[in-house]
């Protein structure tokens, strides 16, 4: 009997320990890789012609620009106005947790960012910060799906400090852009496996329901996982969405929505098409997913966006050595394992 016993415990140590093994191996190959997120500025005349900040030759915030917890890598960014000058919400890879964490940053021009702090951890992954107002309070929704939820925050302290406020609804749902258009909130989310999910509420903290029709284009890569702020732009509302034809992140595409309602919904892609692609030597030359636009006051436009590459290189850098395509380089760095 305690042979058995001692037997049942070898297995159950071996177990722990080959799958605490397999997570230090996977982390390992995210942390140390060459091909690493990190965020630029986009800036331009008008919403889908935008070019890198002139001032900015190489990315405009990295992980190396975070003096603590150790970071990987950062992404999904998501810029807001915060008086003359701005504030930058993004994924941040805790290295010494292995999950992701939100992060901000402020800067009076929107091109010198200077690190503040993290404001939100939880026990899971945590990507894709999508910061809001309404009715004069800031709100967060970021992709909690190791939860299993879509997850509403409320600012107590803005930007610092947040409380959960509600969960919107439960579901594995990578992504949410929520936007308002037409008197009614909506939500687009990619939901597993490869399909866009329509929700949509009357108010913001009421009742939300999934669309009629939702998922819509069932395992198409190219549209389904969204990719940043939508907006709306003279009655028309835009959406933007990762396509990931050929790899995790590759490419951004720009989405205008023809008719939107509880029964239907049609869109079309705009041009250019894709609107971000790899670019160059550098900090982007191997994708861009993320596109987060504010219109200025003098009626210009700029945007926060991501590139996947080597942050501390210019897109005219000499070239590197790089990974053949479908390597690690090429997954899912925020949660990969939900990506099959």
């Amino acid at each position: 009997m305690k042979l058995r016993k001692w037997l049942i415990l070898l297995v159950v140590v071996l177990a722990i320990g080959g799958f605490v093994a397999h997570k230090k191996k996977l982390f390992k190959t995210k942390d140390f890789r060459p091909h690493l997120w990190s965020i630029g500025i986009l800036e331009g005349p008008d919403l889908l012609h935008m070019e890198q900040a002139k001032q900015l030759r190489r990315p405009a915030f990295t992980g190396a620009d975070i003096p603590s917890p150790p970071t990987a890598f950062v992404a999904d960014p998501f810029l807001v106005k915060n008086g003359d000058g701005y504030l930058l919400f993004f994924e941040m890879m805790n290295k010494l947790s292995s999950r992701g964490e939100i992060g901000v940053a402020d800067s009076p021009d929107g091109k010198s960012w200077k690190y503040m702090q993290q404001v939100l951890v939880e026990p899971f992954h945590l990507s894709y910060p999508f910061v809001f107002e309404e009715g004069g309070e800031h709100y967060m929704i970021p992709e909690s799906r190791a939860a299993r939820q879509v997850r509403l925050y409320k600012a107590t302290k803005y930007p610092m400090e947040w409380r959960l406020e509600k969960v919107l609804f439960d579901g594995n749902y990578a992504d949410p852009s929520i936007v308002k258009y037409q008197n009614r909130w909506w939500i687009f989310a990619e939901k597993s496996p490869y399909s866009l999910a329509i929700w949509y509420a009357d108010s913001l903290l009421g009742e939300w329901m999934e669309h009629r029709q939702s998922p819509f284009y069932w395992r198409d890569k190219s549209r389904t996982r969204p990719g940043g702020r939508p907006v709306v732009v003279d009655g028309k509302l835009i959406r933007f969405s990762q396509d990931n034809r050929g790899g995790y992140g590759k490419r951004l595409r720009a989405f205008q929505v023809d008719k939107l309602s509880t029964t239907e919904f049609e869109e079309q892609a705009l041009m250019p098409d894709p609107l971000l692609a790899p670019t160059g030597n550098g900090w982007r030359f191997n994708g861009m997913h993320h596109f987060a636009p504010i219109l200025r006051t003098d009626g210009s436009w700029i945007a926060a966006v991501d590139g996947n590459g080597i942050p501390h290189m210019a897109d005219d850098d000499p070239p590197m050595q790089r990974p053949a395509a479908g390597s690690t380089a090429d997954a899912d760095p925020s949660f990969a394992q939900d990506e099959e």
